[in-house]
């Protein structure tokens, strides 16, 4: 329940607090008086988006803080310790926002982040403005609100889905680390084989390209190569050259050995230089004959393509090449050993995906059984509403939702307002008013079904007057019999309801526009219901004003004693 609601430095506001009763409380006020600045703050320190435009002209920030009553709520102190926060029978929560644009938490004290108090708050208010009304046409919210309306029994199928849906997924990884199905594993299998051989029959070893690449660098510039070596070989046993020379040389040293010892290890010396040269020049030769074979460049080329192929698909090196070829023949090893695993799973996943239709069946069964027990609610209560010939009802369509535990329910809401008519989509027959009326007629059915303890309706009773006004106003006490209410209302009736009434007012002070809230007393409170009932301040309209309130009590009376 919120206890109270502390507003600092907020549009018009300067400083202000609320204190909210335990069942219906009841703000009104005139058209621009601030109602809005109320539901406002709310939301604010709710964890809703905001920015500084909400901060009161020429202060430096704005703060708001609520604390909540939650002594015996489990939900509330399990998201209190998921955030490390240590349970208290009271949530207080301050939001500080900045002409900066920062803004700053503080939940029972600790610093969080919006997402962390929704975590919380979303478990304790229910907030329903004149735009919310509109979640309702949505076809994905009124599949929720059914699901919520089937309490456990949709709950326990949902998590049994999604058990099953997590088996599925499982099997469907092992049977895709299998090859898939049968036949995405033989195609598989044989391109795995394919791989192999190409890369077992290229023979590719280690360093082959670059050897094959110096190979080519020397062909390709075979012309210059020959040129040289045959000058070179020219320059060292052509007549009269290098070897014909140093021989002539080596004869004359040798004549001297007789004279002096030195010059027999001189002629060694030259011999041994003799026989160096022709070593190089018969190398010479052979590479000659060897290397430059005008055939050979094409061989090359072929076989550099072949492996470079292996490189584009393998790998960037003989390295890569061999591991990349190594991990698929063990993994078409363990293909071509998995035959009988994937038949196993193949049953297993035939199995499990009819348990989940199977679920989804009871799943859409429950549903049809809570839509058809809502419908007659809700279709019931737009009577007491004023709309006595309204019918509302939920159509099913079966849609393929693939692996999703909301199972393959597609829910529509119909609507007619009128005797007579069929019942069409609700987002393309409803009006405004009468959407305002479902709204309530939702809440007053389901009401009793939510976990949380504050409702707050903004003006949900617009498009409502006469005898449909004082009906809102008795299901406005219904629903506060379990259900702390907080309610901005513009309607006489609603306001002689109320068992909290808060008046916010708009006026000039100081040079300066203000707004205050101020919470009625009994008198008060007849003179805030005769102006809205537009009357004037004289006996019969004071008479009136008490009366409303007087029958509104034995109506709230009679609620408490059943």
């Amino acid at each position: 329940m919120l206890k109270s609601l502390k507003i600092k430095n907020v549009a018009l506001i300067s400083e202000a607090e609320i204190v909210f009763g335990d069942k219906l409380n009841v703000l009104s006020g005139e058209t621009g008086a601030g109602k809005s600045v109320v539901l406002e703050c709310l939301n604010f320190v709710l964890g809703q988006k905001a920015d500084k435009t909400m901060i009161k002209s020429g202060e430096p920030s704005c703060s708001v803080t609520c604390v909540f009553d939650v002594a015996d709520d489990k939900l509330v102190a399990a998201a209190l310790e998921e955030l490390g926060i240590e349970p208290d029978p009271e949530v207080i929560v301050r939001r500080v926002m900045t002409t900066e644009g920062k803004s700053s938490i503080k939940l029972n004290g600790e610093s969080v982040n919006a997402s962390m108090l929704r975590a919380v708050t979303s478990l304790l208010v229910d907030v329903h403005g004149q735009s919310d009304h509109f979640i309702l046409l949505k076809e994905s919210n009124q599949l929720e609100l059914i699901d919520s309306l089937g309490g456990e029994n949709i709950s326990e199928v949902k998590e049994e889905a999604e058990k099953i849906i997590g088996n599925i997924k499982e099997i469907k990884r092992s049977m895709s680390e299998l090859g898939g199905n049968a036949v995405d594993r033989e195609r598989k299998i044989d391109y795995l084989k394919y791989c192999v051989e190409e890369i077992e029959n290229a023979a590719f070893y280690e360093g082959e390209d670059e050897e094959l690449q110096i190979r080519k660098k020397k062909l390709v510039n075979s012309e210059k190569i020959i040129s040289a070596i045959s000058a070179a070989t020219e320059l060292i046993s052509g007549d009269g050259k290098a070897l014909d020379m140093i021989s002539e040389a080596e004869k004359n040293v040798s004549s001297l050995m007789r004279f002096d010892d030195g010059y027999e290890r001189i002629s060694d010396r030259m011999t041994n230089v003799i026989d160096e040269l022709n070593d190089i020049n018969a190398v010479l030769n052979d590479s000659f004959d060897a290397d430059f074979d005008p055939k050979m460049l094409d061989v090359i080329e072929e076989r550099l393509d072949v492996i470079n192929s292996l490189k584009s698909k393998y790998g960037k090196d003989y390295a890569a090449v061999y591991e990349k070829c190594e991990a698929m023949k063990a993994e078409l090893e363990f293909l071509t050993d998995g035959a009988a695993n994937l038949e196993k799973l193949e049953k297993q996943y035939e199995k499990e995906t009819t348990d989940l239709y199977e679920k989804f069946g009871k799943l859409s069964d429950i549903r049809k059984a809570v839509a058809k027990d809502v419908s007659l609610k809700i279709t019931a209560k737009l009577a007491e509403l004023g709309m006595k010939s309204a019918r509302f009802g939920v159509d099913f369509e079966t849609v393929d939702g693939g692996l999703s535990a909301l199972g393959n329910d597609k829910v529509t809401f119909m609507f007619s307002a009128n005797l007579g008519e069929v019942e069409k989509p609700l987002s393309k027959v409803i009006s405004g008013g009468e959407l305002s009326r479902l709204m309530l007629a939702i809440k007053a059915v389901t009401g009793p079904a939510a976990n949380k303890a504050t409702f707050i309706f903004d003006e949900i009773d617009a498009g409502v007057s006469g005898n449909a006004a004082q009906t809102v106003a008795e299901n406005f006490a219904k629903i506060a019999v379990n259900r702390q209410i907080i309610a901005i209302s513009h309607l006489p009736q609603i306001v002689a309801m109320s068992d909290t009434s808060l008046l916010i007012e708009k006026s000039e002070a100081g040079g300066g526009t203000v707004t205050t809230i101020t919470n009625l007393d009994d008198d008060s409170k007849v003179t805030e219901i005769l102006r809205l009932i537009g009357g004037f301040t004289s006996v019969s309209g004071m008479a009136h004003a008490k009366e409303m309130i007087v029958r509104a009590n034995a109506f709230k009376a009679s609620l408490n004693k059943t």
